[in-house]
């Protein structure tokens, strides 16, 4: 049986780093592109083919243009200019909303108040949805003009390390790796958790994490896809914090804590001609702990298939807490922690509530939750911390 898979959010740009961790325990990993466009010349499909992709859950289709030319002003803009666009971006007015005057008979003005109805709320969720994607693309805009500004500092720093090293005698054979560092192009670097310490990540402050969550929840309601994945993933702590926090204001009750796995915590994303390594590492790590992965896939199948809190069999507690053990001697054996350290992988279940009505309570959203949908009744959360 295949590892549950799981669907990345709020990053519609998920760094390669936080794939490369996620993917040690999941099969297959997905995540949101904003619009159709996105995906055309992603750098990094081709080092995860068939086991990360991106999607477009509400295609813009004829928007799409009209779309790309604001985009194309909020780039140029500064950041001060950024809220004004917001304000003003609106999605353009549906075709037909101007009905002909001449409806005058009661049973035609009755279907005319009616149509009314329906087209308005169907303009507002147009706008909603088009407000989502700026949201979304204008985090992606922010978290790359945080990467270079700190990319930029790093090269600083490195550049006066050197100096300093030099000033001090030091031999040149001494600094070479300091001078590597302050010459490499800053394409091998794209993204910004290359330089910044673990646990740290661009543009997420405490304003934007919020409004990006949301703006992603709308996008997930409008997601018509028949199967979502069983787990929403995250790499964003605090963005994880916000759904146990707000589950546990609505509903008054704790979300239901699950497991917890290490991951190796060093960078596994790296420069060219690396990646063939990290997949053989996947590779033979995931070889030897498949049983334990079989095992997981059908501890959250049963988990998100129930529809309310049941108190695990004192069997089912050991046959689990058996399988953490195995998956920790394993990562240490295959990823060894003196060498790369370690990072907690957490898994939350919400008995009986579906991300559908979460997302809709929590950020006061109005459906439409795909009525076709095959919705999982307990909503599962991986955090990675």
């Amino acid at each position: 049986m295949k590892n549950a898979a799981a669907l990345i959010f709020p990053e519609t740009e998920p760094s390669l780093d936080s794939k490369a961790k996620l993917l040690i325990f999941f099969d297959v990993l997905s995540y949101y592109l904003p619009t159709e466009a996105d995906g055309a010349n992603n750098r990094d499909s081709n080092l995860f083919t068939d086991i990360c992709t991106g999607y477009t859950p509400v295609p813009l289709g004829a928007e799409l243009s009209r779309f790309n030319r604001l985009l194309r002003e909020m780039e140029r803009s500064r950041p001060e200019e950024f809220y004004r666009l917001f304000a003003t971006a609106r999605a353009p007015v549906a075709a037909g909303q101007f009905r002909d005057q001449d409806e005058t008979s009661t049973g035609s003005l009755y279907s005319a108040l009616q149509k009314d109805a329906e087209l308005k709320i169907s303009i507002q969720h147009k706008e909603r949805l088009w407000q989502a994607r700026l949201i979304l693309k204008l985090a992606e805009i922010l978290d790359r003009r945080e990467a270079e500004v700190r990319q930029g500092l790093a090269r600083i720093t490195a550049l006066e390390q050197k100096l300093f090293a030099s000033l001090q005698g030091l031999a040149e054979e001494e600094t070479a790796d300091l001078t590597e560092l302050s010459g490499l192009d800053s394409a091998l670097y794209p993204k910004a958790e290359d330089i910044l310490p673990a646990g740290s990540f661009p543009g997420t402050s405490a304003e934007l994490i919020p409004l990006r969550l949301k703006a992603w929840a709308e996008l997930y309601l409008a997601d018509s896809t028949n199967l979502l994945p069983l787990i929403l993933a995250t790499a964003t702590p605090a963005s994880g914090a916000i759904i146990l926090d707000g589950y546990e204001n609505i509903w008054r009750r704790d979300p239901e804590i699950l497991f917890s796995l290490s991951l190796p915590a060093a960078k596994l994303a790296g420069i060219d001609g690396t990646w063939g390594q990290y997949l053989e590492a996947r590779a033979s790590f995931r070889e030897a702990a498949q049983e334990n992965m079989a095992y997981f896939a059908r501890f959250l199948q049963q988990k998100a298939a129930s529809t309310g809190s049941v108190s695990d069999t004192r069997a089912e507690i050991s046959m689990l807490s058996q399988n953490v053990s195995a998956w920790e001697e394993k990562v240490r054996l295959h990823f060894p922690g003196i060498e790369t350290g370690l990072t907690k992988l957490d898994f939350y279940s919400f008995p009986g509530i579906s991300f559908g009505e979460l997302f809709q309570r929590l950020f006061h959203l109005e459906g439409p939750d795909a009525v076709n949908r095959l919705i999982h009744p307990t909503a599962l959360l991986a955090i990675l911390n």
